[in-house]
C-alpha cells in the first residue's frame, strides 16, 4: 500500500516579531519609521445623561487614560521564502514561526495566538515564482479594517516602488470597493485574494509592518490615506455640511428611537446617509464635504480620515461598548470630537461581547453635544 500524504500540516507553534523573523532566516529588514510615542488630544466634549452625578468624569477619564500610545520601529521585511496563512499571517517557510506583530489577536499577550491552538492548518499552496507582497491585514474583509489596515501598508509599498515590482500581491478583494484602490495603484492583475482559509508557501516575500496598529493610527498613515483618496472624492457629490449617519440596515449597534433622533436632526439640516448604499468615492466625498457628522459608533467612521480639520463629530456609543478607535483617528485629523455616552450605571467600558448591544440616547444629549463648546 502506498504511504498516505498528510492532508494537514502542524500550527505555528511560537510567536517572533517580524524583525526578529527577518534575522533569523536571513532576510533584509528596512526601516520605516522610528519607535516613537503618539499623544491622541482628549475629546472636546462628552455627552452626558441626566443621571450622571459625577460631572463626567468618569467617562472624561476613561478617554484621557487611553490616550498615549508607543510604537515600535516600522519598517519592511524582505524574507527569501516564507508562508503567508489566513488574514495575512505570516510564518517561517517551515511554518513553526509566526510573526505576531503582523498578526493581530485582539486582547492576546505577544506569546499567545489564535493560531497556536490549533490542531492543524491546511496545507500549503504554493504560489508561481516571483516576489510575493503582503497586504492582506486581519479583518480586512471589513471596511474599516480594510481601509485603516490593509490600504495604508498597500501605499508603503507603492511609495517605495516595490509594488510594481511583485509578481502576486496578497490582498482582501472585495469587488466595487478594493478594486478602485488595487486600479488606481495599477495592480489589480497582480493581486492574489486571500482570506480565512488560504495558506500559501512563496519565495521571495516582501512583508510592510503596520502603519500604527489597529485601532492605534500614526499620523503618517492618516496623511498616506487623505492624499490617496483627495481626486477620487471629486468624482462624486457630497451631501452637504451636517450629516447624519444611520445605522437602520445593520443587524446591530442601531440606535433605539432613531426616528425621533433624525427628526430633530434633520430640523436642523442635518441629511441622512447609509454608507452601504453608497460607492467609496461617494462615501470619500462626503466625509470631505462635511462640517459636522453624528453617527453611532460604526465602520462607516472609518471616513473620517477624509474629513477637513475642524469638522464637528459627534459619535454615539453604548455605555458598555466605548471603543475609541474613531476618537483616536479623529484626534490624529485635527477633528473637534465629541462622544455622546449612554446613561447607565457603572463606568464606560468597551466589553468585545457587547459590541453589537443597541444604543439608546436621548435627542437631547446629541443636541448639547453638538451645540457645546
Amino acid at each position: 500500500m502506498p504511504p498516505v500524504t498528510p492532508l494537514t500540516n502542524p500550527p505555528p507553534r511560537r510567536c517572533v516579531r517580524l524583525v526578529e523573523l527577518v534575522e533569523l532566516a536571513g532576510g533584509r529588514w528596512v526601516p520605516r519609521l522610528p519607535a516613537g510615542r503618539v499623544v491622541y488630544a482628549p475629546p472636546t466634549i462628552v455627552g452626558l445623561g441626566a443621571d450622571e452625578v459625577d460631572g463626567g468624569l468618569a467617562t472624561r477619564g476613561y478617554f484621557t487614560g487611553l490616550a498615549v500610545e508607543d510604537f515600535a520601529e516600522e519598517g519592511t521585511a524582505w524574507l527569501p521564502a516564507g508562508r503567508v496563512l489566513g488574514d495575512g499571517n505570516v510564518l517561517s517557510v517551515e511554518g513553526e514561526l509566526l510573526a505576531r506583530d503582523v498578526a493581530p489577536d485582539f486582547g492576546k499577550p505577544f506569546d499567545q495566538h489564535w493560531l497556536l491552538q490549533r490542531a492543524w492548518v491546511p496545507p500549503p499552496h504554493q504560489l508561481p515564482g516571483g516576489l510575493v507582497a503582503v497586504a492582506v491585514s486581519h479583518l480586512g474583509r471589513t471596511y474599516a479594517h480594510w481601509l485603516l489596515d490593509e490600504l495604508p501598508r498597500l501605499l508603503v509599498l507603492h511609495s517605495t516602488g516595490d509594488l510594481a515590482r511583485a509578481a502576486v500581491v496578497l490582498a482582501h478583494a472585495v469587488p466595487a470597493l478594493t478594486l478602485v484602490a488595487h486600479r488606481r495603484l495599477g495592480i489589480e492583475r497582480q493581486v492574489v485574494a486571500a482570506g480565512r482559509s488560504t495558506h500559501f508557501a512563496t519565495g521571495p516575500l516582501l512583508v510592510p509592518s503596520y502603519v500604527g496598529r489597529s485601532g492605534f493610527p500614526r499620523p503618517e498613515g492618516v496623511a498616506a490615506l487623505r492624499d490617496f483618496a483627495a481626486g477620487l472624492g471629486r468624482l462624486a457629490r457630497g451631501r452637504g455640511g451636517r450629516i447624519y449617519v444611520s445605522r437602520s440596515g445593520a443587524r446591530r449597534r442601531r440606535v433605539l428611537g432613531e426616528e425621533a433622533l433624525r427628526a430633530e436632526l434633520e430640523a436642523r439640516g442635518f441629511v441622512t446617509v447609509r454608507l452601504e448604499d453608497c460607492e467609496w468615492a461617494e462615501q470619500i466625498a462626503i466625509f470631505q464635504e462635511a462640517k459636522e457628522v453624528v453617527a453611532p459608533h460604526g465602520a462607516g467612521l472609518a471616513n473620517l480620515v477624509f474629513c477637513a480639520p475642524g469638522t464637528r463629530v459627534v459619535e454615539l456609543f453604548a455605555r458598555d461598548y466605548v471603543n475609541p478607535c474613531y476618537w483616536r483617528l479623529a484626534a490624529l485629523g485635527g477633528l473637534d470630537y465629541r462622544a455622546v455616552v449612554a446613561p447607565g450605571a457603572g463606568e464606560p467600558r468597551e466589553e468585545r461581547t457587547a459590541k453589537g448591544t443597541d444604543i439608546l440616547v436621548a435627542p437631547a444629549q446629541v443636541l448639547a453635544a453638538l451645540a457645546g463648546g
